[in-house]
């Protein structure tokens, strides 16, 4: 299917470079949460497609330092959530990972291989 918004060709990792958090004040966004009257903020830090918010090396250098804003969005919003403040700060991490190379070997392989498994 053609898409409409995208130039032929646009892959998922496309977007990547576009994410600049421009807008990604750590202390206002921790004020707003606060005066919302919020009582908890869960940052989702890696989501199904495996990008995390934090330089991390099991991330295939899809992550927040290689690509995009070049910063560690998890521990500037940690901070500025538990600072003067009641908020409790807590974090989501979804395992599975829908790009990563050892999850498409693993499709590849109907699902029967073992290296989530084995022991090391």
């Amino acid at each position: 299917m053609k898409s409409k918004n995208y130039k032929f060709g646009f892959t998922y990792q496309d977007f990547g470079p576009q994410f600049i958090a421009e807008f990604y004040d750590p202390k206002q966004w921790a004020e707003l949460f606060q005066t919302s009257g919020a009582k908890y903020v869960i940052l989702t830090s890696k989501n199904h497609e495996g990008y995390t918010l934090w330089p991390s090396k099991y991330s295939f250098s899809w992550n927040v330092m290689d690509v995009g804003p070049h910063c560690d969005l998890v521990s500037e919003l940690g901070p500025a959530v538990r600072e003067n403040n009641d908020l409790r700060f807590e974090l989501y991490h979804f395992l599975l990972e829908w790009y990563n190379p050892l999850f498409l070997e693993d499709e590849k392989n109907n699902f029967k291989t073992n290296k989530y498994v084995r022991k090391e």
